[in-house]
């Protein structure tokens, strides 16, 4: 084989081995179904303020981007044995690498408001549905006429489109 046909050859190898190379180091991101989606409770939600209580129902929708971003436009907390409001919607969150985030999260019950933002955890990888559990997340008062200054939320949630 000539001097030039032995270059020309080992270019065009390095050259598919190249393209190979990127082709694997270039595949996307898993990425989530961007979209409205429904997220109910699963269970009971528990707050606790030094007694628990019991909610039996609890609904969150809204929108969820492919990046993971959520946001929550509507929500609702029923069966509980006082009345428990969502306020300040929406709130923002976002699902990413087992992790879930609620920001700006507020509730009204007896008078007092309650918010912040509530961390958990996800399983089901990173499609829907997928089953969202926050645990033991301490929230603080931030108005009204409070009796306690926080409680901790335990809620899981199943997320669906």
């Amino acid at each position: 084989m000539s001097r030039i046909k032995k270059i020309a050859a080992i270019a065009s190898t390095s050259a598919a081995a190249t393209a190979i190379a990127v082709a694997a180091t270039a595949a996307p991101a898993l990425a989530w179904t961007a979209g409205p989606y429904t997220a109910n409770l699963s269970g009971n939600m528990t707050i606790d303020a030094g007694t628990a209580v019991t909610c039996s129902g609890s609904t969150l929708s809204g929108a969820l981007a492919a990046d993971g971003s959520l946001t929550v436009t509507s929500a609702s907390i029923s069966g509980c044995p006082a009345s428990v409001t969502p306020k300040n919607l929406p709130w923002s969150g976002s699902l990413g690498g087992g992790n879930a985030s609620i920001s700006g999260f507020s509730v009204e019950a007896l008078g007092c408001t309650y918010g912040g933002t509530i961390n958990g955890t996800y399983s089901g990888g990173d499609t829907l549905p997928a089953t969202v559990t926050f645990s033991n997340q301490k929230v603080s008062a931030t108005g009204g006429f409070c009796l306690v200054q926080s409680v901790t939320l335990t809620a899981t949630y199943v997320f669906s489109q």
